[in-house]
């Protein structure tokens, strides 16, 4: 059985939480898909509190964290097994939530396609970042038992 305990890379994690957040930044302004959201869920972006910005960040850098726990466990180090992995869990789990949130909860489908896009984009980002982070004597190996 694996040990979910490691040393972390919290730089790794926390630039690529940030990275997701940026990202995430533009894809809901009015260069790429801020109208559509913005029609699709009735939002506007100047009317989201100030706090949402300050309180966002950390779903990242917790998706972040789990992606990193993951891949030390699964032994993935290059970018080819991170893009499959963040692949997998983005469909398997966003996907399928979204889904749910579209048949039962009345979620605008156009609105569930872009918050889908958002998301694979940010898993398959945070999941390179943290594999191709430049490894150093405490980059994310199991302690041993």
């Amino acid at each position: 059985m694996s040990n979910l305990s490691f040393r972390p890379n919290v730089v790794a994690i926390i630039v690529a939480g940030l990275a997701g957040f940026a990202f995430s930044l533009i894809w809901y302004s009015p260069l790429l898909f801020g109208d559509i959201w913005a029609a699709a869920s009735g939002e506007a972006a100047a009317s989201m509190p100030i706090w949402k910005l300050f309180v966002a960040p950390l779903r990242e850098i917790i998706s972040a964290w789990v992606l990193a726990v993951l891949i030390a466990n699964c032994g993935i180090n290059d970018r080819k097994g991170a893009v499959a992995l963040g692949l997998f869990l983005w469909f398997g789990f966003y996907v399928v939530q979204l889904a749910g949130a579209v048949i039962w909860d009345g979620m605008s489908p156009v609105l569930g396609v872009v918050h889908a896009g958002d998301w694979l984009i940010k898993m398959l980002l945070m999941a390179v970042i943290v594999t191709a982070w430049p490894k150093r004597s405490g980059r994310m190996h199991e302690r041993s038992a």
